[in-house]
């Protein structure tokens, strides 16, 4: 009977300072969980690019895409790209008609490459956006230049059928491939030169 009574009690036996010493021990094992778990590492947070807004523009012969991204550059990508290495960033697009039974049919896709660099010699940011180039003054200069895309031909105007919904993609983001070897395993273990924006989808349907 003493040993159900012990039992009830809720104690086992312990005397008061065992039962003390436990729960000392409890409370000091919750504390170092607590602790620990404000040391793992934190999602990860939004990507340094994001599509504000972005539109087909019909023409009479043809369909052009009008974008907007906001972008900032890293600490260290603008570090980086002030001391002479230059980042390559690619633009994609891609235009495709959705199909319940098949395969979904592509009508254009295609990608621009959009090179940003500094020129000591000037003191002048410069970017390649495809074959042409323009120069800056300043780097704010030149990254709103790079996230805008203007007047850009997407699709042939038959291309597209009156009435048909069509499904359409676009995302900008850095081209680590394309940074100096040394940096490229760098950019392995540090988020600092991970800069991409989310693939933006959205719906066309012609009028």
């Amino acid at each position: 009977m003493d040993f159900f009574t012990r039992r009830l009690n809720g104690n086992d036996g312990r005397s008061p300072a065992a039962e003390a010493r436990r729960w000392r021990a409890w409370h000091a094992l919750a504390l170092f969980c607590a602790v620990w778990l404000t040391l793992l590492p934190l999602p990860a947070q939004a990507d340094g690019i994001n599509v504000r807004t972005v539109e087909l523009e019909p023409l009479e012969d043809g369909y052009l895409l009008d974008a907007d991204f906001d972008l900032e550059l890293t600490p260290t990508l603008v570090d980086a790209v002030s001391h002479g290495v230059t980042l390559d960033f690619v633009l994609e697009f891609d235009l495709w008609r959705p199909r319940a039974w098949w395969f979904d049919e592509s009508v254009t896709s295609f990608r621009e490459h959009r090179r940003l660099s500094f020129v000591p010699v000037t003191r002048m940011y410069r970017l390649n956006l495809g074959s042409s180039y323009e120069t800056f003054p300043s780097l704010a200069d030149a990254l709103h230049a790079l996230s805008h895309v203007h007047a850009m031909p997407a699709s042939d105007r038959v291309a597209l059928h009156r009435g048909q919904r069509y499904e359409a993609s676009i995302t900008l983001r850095l081209d680590t491939s394309q940074l100096p070897k040394p940096l490229q395993i760098e950019t392995l273990s540090s988020r600092e030169w991970q800069l991409s924006s989310p693939v933006h989808r959205f719906s066309v349907t012609p009028g």
